[in-house]
């Protein structure tokens, strides 16, 4: 099996931990790494994948990873991205994420992910955490079951507001509970919606705006949590609604 690899989480940990180090230790770090997860899998082969510029999910929100736009890059950062993409055949990805492009390398060609990024568990497939050398398969299901849970946690490292952000109620365990038993994508929007709702209600805010909001607010956070499975896809509302 190919395997996709995660390569912004090798550049910035090579990169951080090589600070005080010289940048040719650093570069031997990175090839050290890919080496290695190739080894461990006993793959065909791998792709390593880098983020380059351009995000169409900047399109989608302006708050979009808001909180680390000012966060500077650790030392050697660009030699070491320089020397991935020349000598290690690193893929620049851009107008999207790496992410996206392990997603639908894993839907469309049936390669793995190599990561250790929990938001790669909403793409079905093969797996493995290199820091837990774990393979692990995710269903479809169960992919589609963490992406909606993430509907309503948010994800605070990317600066995508949930349930509690928007409304003050927490996404606690209790309201994604359900989502276990649930099977197509369907229901499960449907369920997030109605708790979106009930909270809505809840804080008393106009009735009049209540489903333009709500369908402003989940479009939104689906399109900047979804992970392409298919290149050039937008996630759309799965009950057929437009956005």
């Amino acid at each position: 099996m190919i395997w996709g690899v995660d390569g912004d989480i090798i550049l910035y940990s090579v990169a951080f931990a090589a600070e005080k180090d010289v940048v040719s230790y650093a570069l031997k770090s990175a090839r050290s790494a890919c080496e290695s997860i190739m080894y461990d899998l006993n793959a065909d082969g791998i792709e390593i994948y880098l983020t380059g510029k351009g995000n169409y999910r900047d399109e989608v929100t302006d708050d979009y990873k808001g909180n680390r736009k000012n966060t500077d890059k650790p030392r050697h950062y660009a030699e070491i991205k320089k020397f991935m993409i020349e000598n290690l055949d690193a893929i620049l990805i851009e107008g999207e994420e790496a992410d996206d492009a392990m997603g639908y390398g894993a839907v469309e060609k049936g390669y793995g992910i190599a990561t250790l990024d929990k938001d790669l568990d909403g793409v079905p497939g093969w797996h493995y955490n290199w820091k837990k050398r774990e393979v692990y398969m995710i269903s479809p299901e169960d992919a589609d079951r963490f992406f909606y849970k993430q509907m309503l946690t948010g994800d605070a490292t990317d600066n995508i507001p949930g349930l509690f952000k928007r409304l003050g109620k927490k996404a606690t365990k209790p309201l994604y509970e359900p989502l276990d038993t649930m099977d197509t994508p369907e229901e499960m929007y449907a369920h997030v919606r109605a708790i979106y709702s009930d909270a809505y209600d809840d804080v008393g805010m106009c009735l009049d705006e209540k489903e333009q909001v709500l369908d402003t607010w989940l479009m939104k956070t689906g399109r900047c949590l979804w992970i392409r499975r298919h290149q050039n896809e937008m996630w759309e509302f799965p009950n057929g609604k437009e956005s």
